[in-house]
């Protein structure tokens, strides 16, 4: 569990796509579930998956869409 902003949790949440989690969700399986106070959970079948997950999330708040997904694609390289 980690805490973001509760800007980025209702992005999160209410967005029709998040391209954070849609880009992670292509590459990684992984669970989420997302508070409107900003606390959000990751529950994936490795730790480095879950830290992967929450980097991107939180480093996600201030890019734009396309941006998001160029970070994910960079942070999945590198996992790899």
């Amino acid at each position: 569990m980690f805490e973001t902003s509760t800007g980025l949790s209702r992005r999160l949440l209410c967005s029709p796509t998040c391209p954070v989690l849609e880009a992670l969700g292509k590459k990684l399986s992984f669970e989420i579930a997302v508070g409107l106070n900003g606390r959000v959970w990751v529950n994936a079948g490795s730790a480095s998956t879950v830290i992967l997950a929450a980097n991107a999330i939180v480093n996600s708040e201030s890019l734009s869409s396309t941006k998001q997904k160029i970070m994910v694609e960079k942070l999945l390289q590198r996992f790899q």
